[in-house]
């Protein structure tokens, strides 16, 4: 097929927030790191950056969608090329022409339509906590729990969030639950290169947000956090974001939660990326695991800042991949190396892709997945019976 230079085309991309484009001097190094590379497909970086370079249209747009956009290539690239940012543009300026896979496209359409991408009932996103007595206000010192749309929406992982609430409650911690009219946080639809879409998202939930007073937010979600933390205050949304998981830490330190009930388990954790590499937050999820009593942390031998992707990051949760491209196939498999019983994340979509991983595996006999937070309330003696949230 022949190439068909556009000469605005590297113009267009530092609009679009590819600026660092032209650092990049072909070395390679995001070729050779891709954890594309550990699977049977090879995700060539280098050429993606260089046809954008030249202003010329990837020869096959389908290595523009196989970003997970997990950061290991920003990472270790030798001249700080932000080469997520300059995937992101290219993926916005060919998408603008339809070239999205299929599946992306029906997500993109909920999301402008339902306010989320599972196309789910808008009236419907607080349904999950209906039996937990949260508030839908607080005082002013109440932190905000903003709970990730697959847990608003898919039965198997709204566990986690439920289990959320339920230690917190048991540490009398302030909160409430974020207004029915807010949205997704917009995470995966940035990544998808849909600007338009996600600025207009923000924009609603900074004026739902502030309309409820909000000043503090507490996230399950890593995905949720990074667009909070990076990407709201540009739309006027200036809040004190924490993921969950320094909540927790910050709780158990302070002795307002104290696991007592022995957990006989031996776990592994899977560092989420938009927790880990995009935001460095690497010990409180350890931390929080190493105070339950009876459980046996080990480690995978790519851990922390070498973790492999569970794939359902830059939107990839909404793709469909064969068997031998999935990365959380992988990572199961480093997990069951390690000898643990318990693949343990702070991340519902890494808990989505590795449950889906685990069953077509066929190895649920040999191992499961959980959160964070559900290890922690099995170790506290009172939280399934925790009083109603009273910061009201």
């Amino acid at each position: 097929m022949e190439m068909v230079p556009f000469l605005e085309v590297p113009d267009l991309l530092v609009e679009t927030g590819g600026d660092g484009l032209n650092l990049c001097i072909g070395c390679g190094t995001c070729t050779g790191l891709c954890p594309w590379n550990l699977t049977n497909t090879i995700l060539n970086v280098r050429m993606l950056m260089r046809t954008a370079q030249l202003g010329v249209e990837p020869e096959d747009t389908g290595d523009l969608w196989r970003c997970a956009t997990c950061g290991y290539c920003v990472d270790n690239c030798p001249r700080e090329v932000p080469i997520i940012d300059v995937t992101r543009s290219m993926r916005a300026m060919t998408g603008s022409g339809g070239s999205q896979p299929a599946t992306l496209r029906a997500m993109l359409a909920s999301q402008g339509q339902n306010g989320n991408p599972w196309a789910g009932e808008a009236d419907e996103r607080n349904d999950w906590a209906k039996d937990l007595d949260l508030p839908d206000s607080g005082p002013a010192d109440a932190w905000m729990l903003y709970a990730c749309c697959i847990q608003s929406y898919d039965a198997e992982t709204r566990r986690s969030a439920k289990a959320l609430v339920k230690v917190l409650q048991a540490a009398n911690f302030p909160m409430w639950l974020s207004p029915l009219d807010s949205v997704c946080c917009g995470c995966s639809v940035r990544e998808s290169g849909a600007m338009e879409l996600t600025e207009r998202m923000g924009r609603d939930n900074v004026r739902h947000f502030e309309k409820a007073g909000t000043r503090q937010i507490i996230t399950s979600s890593p995905h949720c956090y990074n667009a909070f933390v990076k990407d709201y205050p540009k739309w006027g949304g200036e809040y004190e974001v924490k993921h969950y998981s320094q909540i927790l830490h910050t709780l158990l330190e302070k002795g307002e939660l104290v696991p007592t009930k022995p957990v006989n388990r031996t776990v592994t954790y899977h560092d989420p990326c938009y927790l880990g590499r995009h935001n460095d937050i690497y010990e409180e999820p350890r931390q929080v695991l190493q105070s339950i009593p009876g459980l046996n942390l080990v480690e995978m031998g790519r851990n922390r800042e070498e973790s492999v992707c569970c794939g359902g990051g830059g939107a990839q949760i909404f793709m469909e991949r064969d068997l031998d491209e999935r990365f959380a196939n992988l990572r199961v498999q480093e997990a069951l190396e390690t000898g643990a019983d318990t693949l343990v994340t702070a991340c519902p979509y890494c808990n989505s892709m590795f449950r889906d991983s685990i069953k077509s595996l066929q190895v649920d006999d040999r191992l499961r997945v959980m959160d964070i937070a559900e290890l922690l309330l099995e170790s506290l003696a009172d939280a399934n019976s925790a009083q109603p949230n009273k910061n009201t």
